[in-house]
Parts: structure tokens; sequence; C-alpha cells
């Protein structure tokens, strides 16, 4: 294994590379996990080189050793820092393989630059993330244990707070600021995952071009193979939808596998990485170095 640290963009991209052959992946953060250290990203280097895949893994701008504003949310420039380091790699195929919020990062990228070989997506989600977390405050409240009321609660909680950041509300700030505190005291708060107060104007525009963003028509404009993990017992993204959406995307062209009894992060009961997705990643990658 090789520190790297790519610059770009006036930032510096503190890296972690373990060549091998002639093909590499570089991998993709989930929204919770900026940093190289995270299980998947460990696994990579653990698997990959062996087969012969070289694996690059970052800390994400703003995350770790890398330096800039943190990009957690800002796709955009997150797909930009992916092709930078991407760029760095001394492979000749290169392609990304993408986590959760990854699996929308990794798509984009490759939609931008004919750079990228290939594309790995685990949980690469089909709806917006508006639309992810209404499913994913439902699923982490009912897997607490709470009943139908609380979730209808924290459920109505979100869409009027998508009322107001999107203007559809005007006036009810105050009544929205109330209902939050209320909510506050509740024992399931933090699984409404919410900010605590109503947002002003540029905390708006900022939710909405995170919490906004389509990526079937992105899914669409990628041309190269891709390969789609999901876990069958998701908590985090709906997986028929986000099958569907790649389905509808590129068809058969999409490889996809889901799990049974995996979870977000294909691991299963006991902890440990899906077998499943272990073979079926290696055979595939070594398909694509030749």
């Amino acid at each position: 294994m090789q520190d790297m640290v790519v610059e770009h963009d006036g930032v510096s991209l503190a890296a972690t590379y373990s060549p091998a052959g002639k093909t590499a992946v570089v991998a993709l953060h989930g929204a919770g996990e900026g940093t190289r250290n995270y299980l998947l990203y460990r696994h990579l280097h653990e698997l990959l080189p062996a087969a012969g895949i070289g694996v690059v893994t970052f800390d994400r701008r703003g995350d770790g050793a890398s330096t800039g504003d943190a990009s957690r949310g800002r796709f955009e420039v997150q797909a930009q820092d992916a092709l930078a380091v991407l760029e760095a790699v001394d492979a000749e195929r290169v392609g990304l393989w993408g986590f959760s919020q990854g699996g929308w990062i990794a798509p984009l990228a490759a939609a931008e630059s004919d750079r990228v070989a290939f594309v790995v997506g685990v949980a690469s989600t089909g709806v917006t993330p508006s639309e992810q977390m209404m499913y994913a405050t439902a699923q982490q409240l009912e897997r607490a244990g709470y009943g139908a009321a609380v979730v209808r609660r924290a459920l109505g909680l979100r869409r009027a707070y998508e009322d107001h950041v999107h203007g559809r509300s005007p006036g009810r700030e105050e009544e929205l600021a109330a209902e939050l505190r209320a909510a506050m005291d509740e024992p399931w708060w933090l699984l409404a995952f919410l900010p605590p107060i109503p947002l002003d104007a540029e905390g708006c525009r900022l939710w909405i071009e995170e919490m906004d963003f389509d990526p079937r028509p992105v899914f669409a404009q990628v041309r190269v193979p891709a390969l789609l993990f999901y876990g069958e017992d998701d908590a985090w993204t709906p997986v028929e939808p986000s099958v569907a959406a790649w389905r509808e995307a590129r068809g058969d062209a999409a490889d996809i596998v889901v799990i049974p009894e995996a979870s977000h992060e294909l691991t299963l009961l006991d902890g440990t990485i899906a077998p499943e997705y272990v073979r079926k990643l290696v055979d595939w990658l070594r398909s694509r170095a030749g």
C-alpha cells in the first residue's frame, strides 16, 4: 500500500493505493463514511490486489487528511474529485466503485468522462435523496420498535419540512418550528433525520441541491459496464425501485445482484461480508481486466 496526495482544484486529497496489474478501482464514499478506514474500503484493499486488481481509497474533501470544505452532499464536487483521483492512478483501466451515496457519484463521474472504464455500485439508490430518506426514516423507526403512529408523525414532519424548503407553505415557519421543538422531546427524534429549526434561504437552496438530485437520468448516461449490488435487507436504500431505475436506464447491460439476507453494507446477520458479493465482484472485475 502506497500513500498518495492528489492535488486538485486547490485542495489536497489524501489517498492510499494498492497497485496490482493493469486495472484498478477508485472507491467512493457513502454519506457518513468520508475517510479511508471504513470496513468496505479496507476490504477492497484486502481482497482485490490478490486478484490482480489495484485499489485506491481516499479521504473525501474536507474529511480526514484531505483539505478543503466538506463535500458531503455536494455531488458534482465529489464527482470531479473522483475523476482527479482516477486520473492520478497508474493503471491502464480504472473504474469507480461507489457505496451508497458513492453509488450516485460513480455514475455521475462516468457520465462526464470517458476515462472511467467501468462502474460498480453497492446500494446505488435509484430514487432522489428525499425519497430515500422517507424510506430510511420509516425503516429505522420500525426496526427500532416504534409503531405506525410514530412513523406517520415522523414522515408527516419530513413532508412538512420539504414543503417549507420548497416554499410550498409560506407563513408557516413558526408553526413548523413549534412542531420541531415538540418532536425534539420525543425518544425517536434522532431517527427523523431533520434539522432542529427551519432553514434560511441559503439552507433551503443547499437542501434542494442535495435532496432533489435525481439519479435516474444520470444512470441512463452511463455507457460503460456496470455492476450493481443490493442487500435484500437494506434499511437505507429501497431496493426494488433502485433495481427498476437501473433496468430502465440500462436494461440487461447492467449486471444486478440482489443478495438475500444482506444489509445495506452487504453484511450478513453475523456481521461478515456476503460471500456472494466477494465472488461476483472478483469474477466481474477479472473479466473487465481481460
